[in-house]
This record gives C-alpha cells, structure tokens and sequence, in this order.
C-alpha cells in the first residue's frame, strides 16, 4: 500500500522539529555563590534581629506592667502616709491646746492665792481673767482708798507689774454705793528654770 503526504513542506519541518523543551540552569561561576551567600547571610542577620527585638518588646512590656504594679502600691502606701500625716496633725493640735491649758497652771494658783492674801478688808474680786501674761481684775469695794491700798499692794509684789487702773464706776448695790473697778497687770512667770546636771567625767579620762 503507498502513503501519500498531502501537508506543505513547512509544516512537515515544524512536525519533525517539535517544541523544544524549558531547561533549568544553575548559575555558575564564584561570583554567583557569594551573591547567594550573602543573601542567606542578611536573612539570616534580620532573623535574629527580628528575634532579638521581639524578645526586648517583651521584656519591656513585663518590666511595664511591674512598675504599673509597683506604682499601684506605692500609691497605697502613699495614701496610707497622708493619713497617717494627717493624724499626727490632728493630734500635735490637740498636744497643743492640753499644752496652752497646762501653761501657767501653776502661776494661775500661785496669782490666785496672792490675791486673797493681799486683798483688802471690804473689797470682793467679781472677775479675773489671765491671757497669758496679761492679767485682768475686776472687783467693788466701798471707797477708792481700798482701791488704791490694794493697787500698792499688788506693786509690791515681784510677779506682778505694770498695774493700770482701767476704770471706777460707782453703783448702788442693796441701797449701797459702791465703787465697781476694773485693773489690769502683767505676769511674770515664776516657773524655775530646770538647770542640765554636771556630767560626770568618766574613769580613765582627763579634764
């Protein structure tokens, strides 16, 4: 049996040739191998610094949320100080309004004791009033030589100075007369002061 070709000539070579199939080649050559070896070596660089700064973010958000924990108790201590400081204010108060009562408690008591010692016959104290070191006196009495006897009196005593005669009012008390009087003084204060015991030197030492 005879075979007949009827494709043209061209298309008889392009069916004989064929598609000519992809290749793979590796680079050759040193140069290539370095380029591929510091390609791996920078990969290999942002790896660990990847690494490295991921494990210092960490680390800072631990050492963050500490402080924010340590912050959180220092805040209660220092709230726990403010009241406590306040306290200590409202008791150094309180200390000082019991130490203004005691001051002068003794000179009080020695004034008072004064005065009925040297108070005049027919002369009643109505007021006595001690700011500090400022007395006050109020009294009646029958005539203004019992005042003046009593204002003697009381200059020649060493606690009591600048004694002034504030006013003389003259009242009728129960059909009386009267002379209503008003004085005021200065207080010195006659409270010893304490002296430091000597000390006494050691044995073995010189003076």
């Amino acid at each position: 049996m005879v075979k007949i070709n009827l494709l043209p000539k061209e298309e008889k070579v392009a069916r004989k040739v064929g598609v000519p199939k992809p290749v793979i080649k590796m680079p050759t050559g040193i140069v290539n191998y370095i380029g591929i070896a510091l390609l791996i070596v920078v990969v290999i660089i942002l790896s660990f610094t990847h690494i490295r700064q991921k494990k210092t973010i960490t680390r800072l958000n631990t050492n963050i949320q500490e402080t924010r924990e340590e912050l959180k108790k220092l805040e209660e201590v220092v709230k726990l100080v403010k009241e406590l400081d306040k306290k200590r204010k409202d008791l150094d108060a309180r200390i000082d309004i019991i130490r203004d009562l005691n001051m002068g408690r003794f000179e009080k008591v020695r004034l008072l004791k004064l005065l009925s010692s040297i108070l005049p016959d027919y002369c009643w104290l109505q007021n006595l009033e001690v700011k500090g070191q400022n007395i006050s006196i109020k009294g009646i009495t029958f005539s203004n030589q019992v005042i003046a006897e009593f204002m003697r009196k009381l200059q020649g005593e060493r606690t009591v100075q600048n004694i002034e005669l504030n006013s003389i009012v003259g009242k009728d008390v129960d059909d009386h007369s009267v002379m209503e009087f008003d004085l005021k003084a200065s207080l010195l204060s006659s409270s010893p002061v304490p002296q430091k015991k000597p000390i006494k030197p050691k044995k073995g030492t010189t003076k």
